[in-house]
């Protein structure tokens, strides 16, 4: 039976777990050049996509704001970060904000993500995906962001009834203001100086004189932006 001495057995024993090692790192080195390269799509047409700014809330509804990142292979615990310089740019994960340069785990091979933005313009953002292995791939998404647009208004006055003595009364329609982006959250109309609001595009009036009227209006969007003023004249003979 061979006999090793303290300082013999160490030397074993560090040799074997040499031995160890470096069979495994092959190991692991023989996995990781063998594993495919992750690759990262998005759902949009040529990595860029279209949003509001200041439209945290979607109050448009689009379909616009839902980025979908598309992983192959598909691979439990893959983490996903981005990168974006101005600070403008913002996406929320299963209703977490994501926080720049910090990874989150996905799982699957398909992750929707939630963007808005803060101030018009065309932003570059970098998003990275890790495997299992610490592979790492990344691609580019350009994000523009559309400045919000001040409503057109429009106001047409149609007349319903006089049957009532020195009572004219008259339909305010301004159902064909135009707003393209967003929603119109209030009509502010105006009769010879009488203001009345309306949370929608149709009004009533009734006049109690002949000669010449005013009517005026402008509305407001979900963003607070006032559209300018239109101004209306109706004579009652």
């Amino acid at each position: 039976m061979i006999k090793f001495t303290n300082t013999e057995m160490k030397t074993y024993l560090f040799l074997i777990w040499i031995i160890v090692v470096a069979a495994c790192s092959d190991k692991y080195k023989s996995l990781y050049d063998a594993a495919p390269v992750p690759t990262l799509a998005f759902n949009k047409l040529h990595d860029s996509m279209y949003i509001r700014e200041k439209d945290a809330a979607n109050i448009t509804g689009w379909i616009n704001p839902i980025l979908w990142m598309h992983a192959t292979p598909s691979m439990q615990q893959m983490n996903i970060q981005y990168s974006e310089t101005s600070g403008r740019v913002h996406f929320v994960y299963r209703g977490v904000l994501m926080e720049d340069s910090k990874p989150i785990i996905v799982a699957g091979d398909s992750t929707s993500m939630f963007c808005y933005c803060d101030t018009a313009g065309v932003y570059s953002v970098d998003f990275y995906l890790t495997d299992q292995l610490g592979k790492v791939t990344s691609r580019s998404l350009y994000v523009n962001c559309l400045a919000n647009d001040k409503a057109k208004a429009d106001l047409y006055m149609d007349f319903i009834d006089s049957s009532l003595t020195n009572n004219w009364s008259y339909r305010l329609d301004a159902t064909k203001t135009e707003k393209k982006y967003g929603k119109i959250f209030g009509y502010y109309f105006s009769v010879d100086g009488v203001s009345l609001f309306s949370p929608t595009a149709v009004g009533h009036w009734v006049f109690h004189s002949r000669g010449e009227h005013t009517a005026s209006l402008y509305v407001i969007d979900d963003l607070g932006l006032r559209s300018d003023t239109i101004t209306k004249k109706i004579l009652i003979p």
